[in-house]
């Protein structure tokens, strides 16, 4: 390799180290890392596989995904599911050649390949895995850690810490923008007397089943959250409090009519409020509990808002 072509060949590698240390999450940095790999070597046809935490593995390609795209990911993962992200660099996307299988990292954490194209630009690649390999450990790391701190460790939702940050983020969106948001409360009915009378494995067998149910309810956009205990909550971006309403009244029936395990059923109390101006988080919060409070003393099993049935 050349002087210049070195020295262009270390300042984009140096590109790409900085694009996965400066990203805040490592979904950004992959889209961005296969974005500059794309850009520069077109003829390449980028393709990352990762996984981590035994987690469904993301695919980020330049490759469209009935054109080739999703013949690639059977080959690399034979035939496990995945997740797709289409990376656009701009004008046609790039057809599937001969392929070559590089991995960058393979640890009990995480894993990540990445697959191009093969030709002239195989040299610069095998270097760029080589200079990547650290870089994408140290994300991967750092992800594995966010993911234990924002996860509870039972039933795999965000918990209370993810709540306090997606709320803050949530209501400076909907300050800035004037849109709106909604959140909801909802808690077991009686939980108590499951734990009391089946045992604490059998509780926690319904809330993981509960967890599963209220995650498999709502919209890509909104987010299930275990606020603590039997307690749970949703945040449900660009929702009035109508719309959360109805939802609500689903998640309810839903429950209702499941059997959790051996025949054993449950029903929930839900509360709900929507963001207004001037309520804080926390005030948003407090009235989804006071709209949880009063359906708890109203019965339980139902779903109400402050100032009135929903």
């Amino acid at each position: 390799m050349g002087t210049l072509a070195r020295s262009g060949s270390l300042a984009l590698f140096t590109e790409s180290v900085m694009c996965l240390l400066s990203s805040p999450t490592a979904h950004g940095a992959m889209v961005d890392l296969v974005s500059l790999m794309g850009q520069t070597f077109p003829q390449a046809a980028p393709s990352l596989y990762v996984t981590a935490g035994g987690s469904k593995t993301q695919v980020y390609s330049v490759l469209d995904r009935e054109q080739g795209g999703a013949e690639d990911a059977r080959r690399v993962l034979n035939g496990r599911s995945c997740s797709y992200t289409a990376v656009s660099v701009g004008g046609r996307p790039p057809l599937i050649g001969r392929r070559m299988d590089l991995p960058i990292t393979a640890s009990s954490k995480a894993g990540v390949t990445l697959s191009i194209n093969s030709g002239i630009h195989d040299g610069i690649f095998r270097e760029w895995v080589k200079i990547l390999t650290p870089a994408v450990a140290k994300l991967m790391d750092h992800e594995a850690l966010l993911h234990m701190a924002y996860r509870d460790a039972l039933t795999g939702l965000l918990n209370y810490r993810a709540l306090e940050e997606m709320l803050k983020v949530e209501h400076d969106r909907a300050a800035r923008y004037g849109t709106s948001f909604s959140l909801m409360m909802a808690d077991i009915d009686h939980f108590k007397k499951i734990n009391d009378t089946y045992g604490h494995q059998i509780g926690d067998v319904v809330l993981k089943s509960l967890a599963q149910r209220l995650a498999g309810c709502v919209r890509k956009s909104d987010r299930v959250f275990r606020y603590g205990g039997e307690e749970f909550s949703i945040l449900l971006p660009h929702t009035g409090l109508a719309k959360a309403g109805k939802l609500a009244g689903r998640i309810r029936f839903e429950v209702e009519q499941t059997d959790f395990i051996a025949g054993l059923k449950i029903t929930v109390s839900i509360g709900i409020s929507e963001h207004r101006d001037g309520l804080t988080p926390t005030g948003l919060v407090e009235q989804a509990d006071r709209g949880l409070y009063l359906a708890k003393e109203r019965g339980r099993n139902r779903v109400e808002a402050m100032g009135g049935l929903v």
